[in-house]
């Protein structure tokens, strides 16, 4: 398990909230040294741990696990979504459009 990734995906989420480890810490009912040894790869987590963490976080736990796991077209589906629904919504739809052209031309070689 590479468990820089996952603790990469942990401080990612962390950071977009604009939280601290400490606050981390507080919502996950952890100590901020653990957050911190989770956050670095130094261990790997722990279910009982990794789990508030995710709920604290408001995030799946596929979605923190998605750099280690083989990653199904379900996990990166929702992964896409997350990032276009982050858009002002005039740069969502041209990316619809995008993403429908490419579609009919790999349907119709």
């Amino acid at each position: 398990m590479n468990l820089e990734a996952v603790g990469r995906r942990v401080k990612e989420a962390r950071m977009k909230r604009g939280w601290t480890q400490a606050e981390l810490a507080e919502k996950a009912n952890l100590s901020t040294d653990h957050v911190s040894v989770l956050e670095r790869g130094s261990k790997p987590p722990r279910f009982v741990t990794f789990i508030p963490i995710a709920n604290a976080l408001e995030i799946d736990a596929n979605t923190l696990l998605s750099d280690v796991l083989s990653v199904s077209p379900k996990i990166t589906s929702s992964q896409l979504s997350e990032k276009i629904s982050a858009l002002p919504i005039a740069e969502q739809r041209r990316i619809l459009r995008v993403v429908d052209t490419m579609i009919q031309e790999a349907n119709n070689p």
